[in-house]
């Protein structure tokens, strides 16, 4: 029996009504039984009934080989069903010849190709861009849509532009677009303004955008990605506030990325800012939104509110989870973060690496060694997860910082993979807290030897023999600082201001208030001297 009575009866005895009756995205399944239907109700080699179905197989990524069977069926194929399968190797990334071949094969049968010929034809090659017999195929579609007359045709433009640049011959994807810029729809400057954000080539974006006679949604989204890919977080942000003073509503893939940002830069006001357009706006907070949200608050200092966030959101996927048990243990809240991580497992989620990395630094921050080597276990043998450099280096931290500077010593002659300076950056920490200084001497050493322009190493050894007054060592560390690293340059931080974001370097005087803020770290340093802290860092 073709359909038992737990599917959903979608067919009758006339095919046409086969076709109206599918769901527009139908499964493999549901197009094969349409199939069989129409085998049944002998119409199998009526090409009217069949190309439908290899039109429906060219809109997702089916089996290659059944879209080929449907298309060997059909007596006497049309430029549509050429079309379809054209496209159906574009869908599966096929070698471009073979969509090539197809293209003969039609003009043999005498078949004129139309717009979409050339527009599936360009896109089959724009997936498999990177050799070069590739890009000349592409050459050659071009010159037969030039000779046929598709030049203008706003598809085949896009296409053609897309193809270029993926390519890496943003000249001729630029050749393209001048040919005739007032032919160009909204989806063809969107096209260019993807494909030199794609090449990093964004001041030239820059210039499409500012010269883009309308623009969609996509167009400020293109932009904005392409601002903070080429960590131009500023220009981005500033590039969201324009966006909604033109009153263009942003899509879940603007804010997430700009919460990010936000987070990544601990820039709370812009958080705040990317937030209140989500409550303005009634946007429904989606997983994706609610975590990236829960994220910012975390990661710039506000805990508190992205708790009540995430104990907020209806529904939870484990990056979620993942991100309040991070954002917890960084803010030194070990109990909380635990509880939080059991109720996780308890929920049927199961922990993977970066669960652990929250747990492992939850009992580092907080100095719960026996925990800290317990959960290690469980992420090995419980779950099957390898420790990575960050496993390690809660880890390592955990039982430095509790004094057992030999047993971390002992954990990272035993790992599984090289320790990067950092772990022993740790290690020397400890070493100067704990007064290790025969090993806080070798360490020391050896990290300025493996970096001799990292200024942090010289920092540690200094602040180590400090520890213990030996003032003509401190000096000799200092100087040794100073030779070193004299021409490294700076690289520089942000400060977010009432709204404003500043950046600055070590040293700098050309911020408009640097004679106040200096003033300010006299001050600081007068309060550090007064402490008693100046034999530790100076």
């Amino acid at each position: 029996m073709l359909f038992t009575t737990k599917t959903k009866p979608f067919l009758s005895n006339s095919p046409p009504s086969v076709f109206r009756s599918l769901p527009p995205q139908p499964s493999l399944h549901q197009i094969k039984q349409t199939h069989a239907h129409i085998v049944v109700s002998g119409h199998a080699r009526i090409t009217v009934h069949l190309l439908p179905l290899l039109s429906l197989t060219s809109r997702v990524p089916f089996p290659l080989r059944y879209s080929l069977s449907l298309f060997n069926s059909i007596p006497f194929p049309t430029v549509f069903a050429f079309n379809s399968l054209i496209r159906c190797h574009a869908k599966a990334n096929s070698s471009p010849p073979l969509s090539l071949s197809l293209y003969s094969a039609l003009r043999r049968r005498f078949l004129s190709p139309n717009e979409y010929t050339f527009t599936f034809l360009l896109h089959a090659c724009s997936k498999n861009s990177k050799t070069s017999v590739h890009n000349q195929l592409g050459v050659q579609i071009h010159s037969h849509v030039i000779k046929l007359g598709y030049a203008c045709h706003v598809f085949v433009r896009n296409a053609l532009i897309h193809l270029y640049f993926e390519c890496c011959d943003a000249d001729s994807s630029k050749r393209v677009f001048e040919e005739d810029p007032l032919c160009s729809d909204v989806v063809t400057w969107n096209s260019m303004l993807a494909g030199a954000v794609r090449n990093g080539d964004v001041r030239f974006a820059e210039k499409m955008f500012a010269e883009m006679p309308t623009r969609d949604v996509v167009s400020w989204s293109t932009m904005i990605m392409g601002y903070v890919q080429n960590g131009l977080f500023e220009d981005g942000l500033e590039c969201f506030r324009n966006m909604r003073e033109k009153r263009v509503r942003p899509n879940e893939a603007i804010l997430v990325t700009l919460l990010s940002v936000s987070a990544q830069l601990g820039l709370l006001c812009y958080g705040r800012f990317i937030h209140s357009t989500v409550e303005a706006m009634r946007f429904p907070i989606t997983v994706h939104i609610g975590t990236a949200l829960v994220d910012m608050y975390a990661k710039c200092g506000c805990i508190e509110k992205a708790r009540i966030l995430f104990d907020g959101m209806v529904k939870k996927d484990e990056w979620t989870w993942n991100v309040m048990i991070c954002g917890l243990a960084s803010h030194d809240c070990a109990k909380e973060a635990l509880a939080l991580f059991h109720r996780f497992i308890d929920e049927g989620f199961r922990p993977v690496n970066v669960t652990f990395v929250g747990v492992l630094n939850a009992c580092s921050r907080s100095g719960l060694v026996g925990e800290g080597k317990q959960y290690f276990k469980l992420m090995v043998d419980g779950y099957g997860i390898q420790p990575d450099m960050e496993h390690y280096g809660c880890m390592v931290d955990l039982l430095a910082h509790a004094g057992l500077v030999d047993e971390a010593v002992e954990l990272i002659e035993e790992m599984a993979i090289a320790p990067d300076p950092v772990m022993w950056a740790t290690l020397l920490d400890a070493c100067r807290l704990h007064g290790f200084v025969e090993m806080g001497e070798k360490i020391g050493n050896k990290l300025i030897e493996l970096d001799p322009t990292h200024d942090g190493h010289y920092v540690q050894l200094a602040g180590i023999y400090a520890k213990v007054r030996k003032w003509e060592d401190v000096v000799r560390i200092r100087e040794l600082m100073s030779e070193r690293i004299a021409g490294k340059v700076a690289g520089w931080s942000l400060i977010e201001v009432q709204g404003k974001l500043h950046r600055f370097i070590a040293g700098d005087r050309e911020h408009e208030c640097s004679s106040d803020i200096y003033k300010m770290l006299e001050k600081l340093g007068l309060k550090i001297t007064e402490a008693g802290l100046l034999t530790e860092t100076a």
